[in-house]
């Protein structure tokens, strides 16, 4: 009996510093978050999971963000690829064929976006329905090539043009960029992760700064930014963030405190 009594004061003492060790932790990430608008930590796993070769070559080839990683942020990297194919199921439409370069392609993109974030995997979206070319919606009888939708939580692309957003990398056109920016950013507005707190405070500085009459008509007299950016507030964020891969450096040249923006709000480094 007094080894069963031991015990169980064992672990309450155990869960009692667990929770509070956990209180502090999140204490101390809301105050480095109030301090230096980022969160105190951004990777932290039990264990990594693995990639095959075959996912690591179709990085290799694509993703020039996964070049330039440290042997310790590539393993980080592919650890989040395999837990993104765990969590995300791709669903084939019209007979496309679902291959390891589609599942790569695709977790691949989404996993540089999100990469300076703690808080990756969420809850905005749970699957990822992909057309073989521009498919037509009977909701506003229109073709699309690509969509968000928080309603069904999917987000849909056609293969074609996802595709052809690595082909040029320099053409500031990349469906998958843009519409996992969409997710990201509806995830911030609605949640208070630390990485989505960081996200909406550099957000609303960037607004400002963008809707200050003299700001926004030198970016629209620029050029830079297509005309689609200035759609709404939406797109505009997920067409700069494809800037932001596509030619940092002529982005961070035009307009270096935008830049300098966006590259806080994901908590990246180019």
């Amino acid at each position: 009996m007094e080894i069963i009594i031991a015990l169980f004061a064992l672990s309450v003492v155990g869960a009692f510093f667990l929770y509070f060790g956990m209180f502090i932790m999140s204490f101390l990430d809301d105050l480095w978050i109030a301090v230096f608008q980022k969160p105190l930590y951004i990777h932290l796993y039990f264990r990594t999971q693995k990639i095959t070769p075959e996912e690591a070559y179709y990085l290799r080839q694509h993703f020039p963000f996964y070049h330039k990683l440290s042997p310790k942020h590539k393993t980080y990297f592919e650890h989040r690829v395999a837990s993104f194919h765990q969590n995300y199921p791709i669903i084939p439409r019209d007979s496309f064929q679902v291959d390891t370069q589609v599942q790569t392609l695709i977790a691949g993109t989404y996993v540089m976006l999100t990469f300076g974030m703690r808080r990756y995997l969420v809850d905005s979206f749970d699957k990822i329905i992909v057309y073989p070319e521009a498919y037509y919606s009977t909701y506003n009888e229109q073709y699309h090539k690509g969509e968000f939708n928080p309603g069904l939580k999917a987000v849909v692309f056609s293969w074609k043009d996802f595709v052809s957003g690595y082909e040029v990398d320099n053409d500031n056109l990349n469906l998958g960029i843009h519409e996992f920016a969409h997710v990201i950013h509806h995830h911030s507005l609605k949640n208070n992760d630390g990485s989505a707190l960081a996200f909406r405070k550099h957000y609303d500085k960037l607004k400002q700064e963008v809707n200050h009459p003299p700001n926004r008509q030198r970016l629209i007299d620029s050029d830079y930014f297509r005309i689609y950016a200035y759609t709404n507030p939406f797109e505009f964020i997920s067409v700069i963030i494809e800037h932001y891969f596509e030619t940092p450096d002529a982005f961070k040249s035009h307009f270096p405190e935008l830049y300098g923006h966006v590259s806080k709000m994901l908590n990246h480094k180019h």
